[in-house]
């Protein structure tokens, strides 16, 4: 990022060590998402209501509740969720929750910061100052912080795909199989990864092996759930995969605006838009061998333009990559955060489960669509002038490879043990 302002913090932030700026990081963390905690209650839910602000945290406590007292999900409490979501709340739940919404909101919070701290020092082998800055970035993001400030899960979710894409960044494959099977299992983002994880596996042979983790790992956390459940346990993967009549499916993508508007598109063309959609987006940065990275932020920015199932929160998961790009060049940053702005406009003439937006009238789903179009319209322009360049990371790997390519074996020094794997 260039400019006076970001010059001299650079130069001030120059002779930190890793910890003094993680300090940094967890201070603006309390200032930025402990202020929408505190303005939840008494600010928030008073000008937008509790069923616009709190849309989910009955449901957290209903599933969570449920698990405490023995019972199962699926058949004793309604879940449209995969599983392993629900135990990751259960901590919330105990210290609190059931009774104080700001405890599932701190527990959010939590996660985004955890975020924060992997994005930095990760990545800092790379370059330190530009990691530093994405994670900056990530904390003073606003899907982050007000969702999670106001007790949304949406920080977990983009833990949950953050995590193996730094551990295929960091070549630590059967990790990142491990991972991504987990992940799955948690809230299914992480699905997206696992054709880039794939293709980039030089043998059949690993690709084999990562099949057979995420496979193992799926039929060891779904086949409890299958043979207890059954149907139950079934329904919330055709919600999530192909819909489902007995449920309106929520969010304010183009779709939702067109079927509100009397326009709707079929299921099974949604669907199909979607993976074709996605797997021209694999075979784009297949043939152009993107970088990891690369692939795995393009890959993102087209499901979020053509899935159905698309809420706020979420969008925190594609500018989490291309923060990588913001953090040295403030257009793509300012991008990243006026995004913001057509989406909640999008979400307020969006209709909820009752079947009520905040803004509605005649014609409003009109407006809803502009914004939504608008929404994608940004995400797919930002993606579109980042990948113009590569990221910090792309270039450091690249780097690597061709000092290695370039010095005699004897002459290859051996690699610094990292956090996560070699440096």
């Amino acid at each position: 990022m260039s400019g006076s302002w970001s010059d001299r913090f650079k130069e001030t932030t120059a002779s930190w060590g890793p910890w003094k700026k993680s300090l940094l990081l967890v201070l603006i963390a309390i200032l930025v998402y402990g202020t929408v905690i505190t303005l939840e209650g008494p600010v928030i839910m008073e000008m937008f209501g509790e069923e616009n602000v709190h849309p989910d945290i009955d449901v957290y406590r209903a599933r969570t509740s449920t698990i405490l007292n023995g019972g199962l999900l699926y058949a004793d409490v309604h879940t449209e969720t995969p599983p392993l979501i629900n135990y990751l709340l259960v901590p919330a739940q105990l210290l609190g929750g059931g009774d104080h919404v700001w405890v599932y909101s701190a527990y959010f919070s939590f996660f985004g910061l955890l975020s924060a701290m992997l994005i930095y020092h990760v990545l800092r082998r790379y370059d330190d100052h530009l990691a530093f800055m994405m994670s900056l970035l990530f904390v003073l993001s606003p899907f982050g912080f007000i969702e999670a400030g106001t007790g949304n899960d949406e920080t977990i979710v983009a833990f949950t795909v953050l995590v193996p894409a730094l551990l295929m960044i960091l070549e630590r494959n059967r990790l990142a199989s491990v991972a991504m099977g987990l992940c799955i299992w948690t809230k299914m983002w992480a699905i997206l990864l696992v054709p880039i994880h794939f293709l980039r596996r030089r043998t059949w042979k690993e690709r084999g092996l990562m099949i057979g983790i995420i496979g193992a790992i799926s039929a060891a956390v779904a086949a409890p759930f299958l043979i207890l459940c059954g149907d139950d346990f079934t329904w919330f993967l055709r919600y999530y995969f192909i819909g489902n009549s007995e449920r309106k499916i929520e969010g304010f993508s183009v779709f939702q605006f067109l079927e509100s508007g009397g326009y709707g598109v079929p299921m099974a063309v949604e669907l199909a838009l979607v993976l074709l959609g996605l797997l021209a987006a694999y075979l784009y940065a297949y043939r152009k061998d993107l970088g990891k990275w690369e692939s795995i932020t393009l890959a993102l920015a087209v499901f979020f333009v053509l899935y159905p199932k698309i809420h706020t929160g979420y969008y925190l998961i594609p500018i989490m990559f291309l923060l990588a790009w913001a953090a040295e060049n403030r257009m793509i940053a300012a991008r990243c955060f006026l995004m913001y702005v057509p989406v909640i406009l999008a979400v307020a003439f969006s209709p909820t489960a009752d079947g009520y937006a905040f803004f509605q009238f005649e014609g409003s789903w009109i407006f809803g669509l502009v914004c939504s179009l608008a929404a994608s319209a940004m995400l797919l322009e930002t993606t579109y002038t980042a990948m113009k360049t590569k990221p910090f990371i792309t270039r450091a790997i690249e780097r690597v490879a061709d000092g290695e390519r370039q010095e005699p074996p004897a002459a290859i020094a051996e690699p610094k043990a990292g956090a996560l794997g070699p440096e």
